[in-house]
């Protein structure tokens, strides 16, 4: 009898585990697909819009309606469970039906937004000059309003902690060569900030540390990287440009760099001429001793590293090889005259 009853009990204990697991399995099932594409087949496209300051039920009825997920409810818990709720960011977004769960949180997270408006790209070394001639060309704002926002740090310095240093007169030199997507409807300050806080997260913790060990000041590094940013063709050239003004600051020697005369010139030459040296300029690095007043170009990271850490070298001079491969150095003016004329007569013989 004992026997019976204990037999049934272990059968029944079986059919409860088996149901459990029954139970289990379904509602992973479940689960699963709603964490799933909407419709896995789907190739439409569809354009949604997170707006700012929306709550975690707001994005997830805005996604439900546009037939993106398929349960709120399981959404909000696929959120959750990534840990990335706090990273989600406002914005347009553009996806298909066949999106899972985790592909349009991440996607959300990382600020992959879709840009419907105009397309801003700042190159390596320009200048804002050429920044602005951009921005209007695209019909984003106006010139006079442009310049007087790059003339005036002191408009940005609350929200960016880089510019609060009253020697800081300009902006040049803090509008990040990146591409920006902007919208019609952006304010010049608006899309100045987009510049300056790409600057601000690219002149990260680590280079922050390398120029308050050495003892550097900030905006003489970034004006010493604008001047290697136009100097220089390689990117192996830039530690070694650095290395050269350097070596002349140390010794008090002139800078005599052709790209401050042409950023006095306001124009790029392919040659500056003995008369262009005489310009009345303090951009004048041939007339006029030290780093110049401001920047005078917006310099890319890899220049912003030279300046940082320039080579260790005794070079004073340098010329560029007529190949384009580079730069030939020399430590002495009778060197560095050698190399000249080897650059003068390859120049002609190219002609």
């Amino acid at each position: 009898m004992n026997n019976s009853k204990s037999g049934k009990k272990g059968k029944l204990r079986i059919v409860s585990v088996v149901v459990l697991l029954v139970v289990i399995a379904a509602g992973y099932f479940t689960y699963s697909n709603l964490s799933g594409p909407y419709d896995v087949n789907a190739e439409k496209k569809v354009i949604i819009e997170i707006p700012k300051g929306a709550s975690l039920n707001q994005m997830a009825e805005i996604l439900k309606d546009a037939k993106l997920i398929k349960n709120e409810t399981v959404f909000k818990l696929n959120v959750k469970r990534s840990g990335r709720g706090a990273e989600l960011k406002a914005g347009e977004y553009l996806f298909t039906q066949a999106y899972t769960n985790e592909e349009i949180i991440n996607d959300i997270a990382d600020g992959k937004n879709y840009h419907s408006g105009p397309k801003v790209t700042v190159k390596e070394g320009e200048t804002s000059r050429e920044i602005i001639d951009t921005l209007v060309g695209l019909g984003l704002g106006q010139e006079s309003v442009y310049k007087e926002l790059i003339s005036s740090p002191s408009k940005f310095r609350d929200k960016f902690s880089f510019l609060d240093d009253e020697k800081i007169t300009s902006l040049e030199g803090f509008l990040y060569p990146s591409t920006y997507y902007c919208n019609e409807d952006d304010t010049e300050q608006e899309i100045i900030e987009k510049m300056l806080a790409k600057f601000d997260s690219e002149y990260s913790e680590k280079y922050r540390k390398i120029q308050e060990d050495k003892k550097l000041d900030f905006y003489d590094v970034i004006k010493m990287a604008s001047i290697v940013e136009k100097e220089a063709v390689l990117d192996e050239d830039r530690p070694l440009i650095a290395s050269v003004f350097y070596n002349r600051l140390k010794i008090d020697m002139a800078l005599q760099s052709d790209a401050t005369i042409q950023y006095a010139l306001g124009e790029r030459k392919q040659v500056v001429s003995y008369d262009d040296l005489k310009i009345e300029s303090p951009y004048n690095s041939y007339k006029y001793k030290g780093l110049p007043p401001t920047p005078i170009a917006n310099p890319s990271i890899e220049s912003i590293e030279a300046a940082l850490e320039p080579a260790d070298t005794d070079y004073l001079y340098f010329v560029a090889k007529t190949d384009g491969g580079g730069n030939n150095y020399a430590k002495t003016y009778k060197e560095h005259l050698k190399n000249e004329k080897r650059y003068k007569e390859q120049r002609e013989k190219n002609k």
